[in-house]
């Protein structure tokens, strides 16, 4: 199993050696190969990928996933759950990027927090290094009275376009009825941005 993550490790060393790594990913799965030709390594069946960037540790569980350890990126699909410290996130697919501290989770997103906090949305892009999220289209906040509010910010019993949390303060940021809201797509990791 060694063997499987420090060969591509090697590999890319030798393709890209004016890059830094960070510290490599643990990654475990039922199914797992490294693509040499596409970059990534491509896991099926019990998913689960760890990721420690500067102190900084987000957990992915999924049916499935790539993870490129060059562009430190990870998609998954499939029953994902995104953990970072006490936040937890269950969607259809999850595209993360250790670099710029983020995740953008799409699909039946369900939120929870340890402050009795519940948030079902469309789409959320969370970054962990603010521990800012931003949850878009069709938004239902459920949430216990010791919950904070930014000022002249107030839950109603209403669907939102864009609720904005800060999981480090406990606060509801925003609450907007009418929002554009961003297309979040995820990218293929075969594009050539990735």
């Amino acid at each position: 199993m060694k063997l499987i993550k420090i060969l591509p490790l090697m590999l890319l060393l030798l393709v890209a050696p004016a890059r830094s790594f960070a510290a490599m990913p643990d990654i475990t799965a039922g199914e797992m190969y490294f693509d040499v030709f596409k970059g990534y390594y491509v896991l099926n069946n019990n998913v689960r990928v760890v990721m420690n960037n500067h102190g900084v540790t987000a957990t992915i569980t999924a049916d499935g996933a790539k993870v490129n350890v060059l562009t430190q990126k990870c998609w998954a699909e499939g029953s994902v759950t995104f953990t970072h410290d006490t936040a937890i996130f269950s969607c259809d697919n999850a595209f993360l990027q250790w670099k710029t501290k983020t995740a953008e989770v799409v699909g039946s997103v369900k939120f929870a927090s340890p402050n009795n906090l519940a948030v079902t949305s469309s789409t959320a892009i969370f970054n962990w290094k603010t521990k800012i999220v931003d949850f878009y289209g069709g938004v239902n906040v459920t949430a216990e009275q010791n919950l904070n509010f930014e000022s002249g910010v107030q839950l109603e019993n209403k669907i939102y376009e864009h609720v904005c949390y800060s999981v480090a303060e406990n606060k509801i940021l925003a609450l907007d009825e009418t929002f554009s809201s961003p297309q979040i797509k995820i990218p293929s990791p075969d594009s050539e941005e990735n």
